[in-house]
């Protein structure tokens, strides 16, 4: 929410005062930079606090990736009368 609201800012303040040439040349590279500039907080999230369980679907499979092995080992425990539990 925090780059947002600093994208806003920038957007409000500080946009109007450039110089209206500016905009034609790197119009297109201050955009991605202002894209990326607040996905950024999402991303470092993810990397460093992962979440506890991640879910592919496959056509014929699902893969479930755990963060904690023990979690995971309780889950395959629980499941273990399913034919589709396999540890690795």
């Amino acid at each position: 929410m925090v780059p947002l609201l600093i994208a806003a800012l920038v957007m409000v303040f500080i946009w109007p005062r450039l110089d209206s040439n500016l905009f034609l040349e790197f119009r297109k590279w201050i955009i991605m930079g202002v894209i990326l500039f607040c996905c950024a907080p999402y991303f470092l999230w993810e990397v460093f606090f992962p979440p506890a369980i991640d879910i592919t679907a496959f056509k014929d499979n699902v893969d479930y990736e755990f963060a904690d092995e023990d979690y995971a080992h309780d889950f395959a425990n629980l499941n273990d009368a399913a034919e589709w539990v396999h540890v690795s």
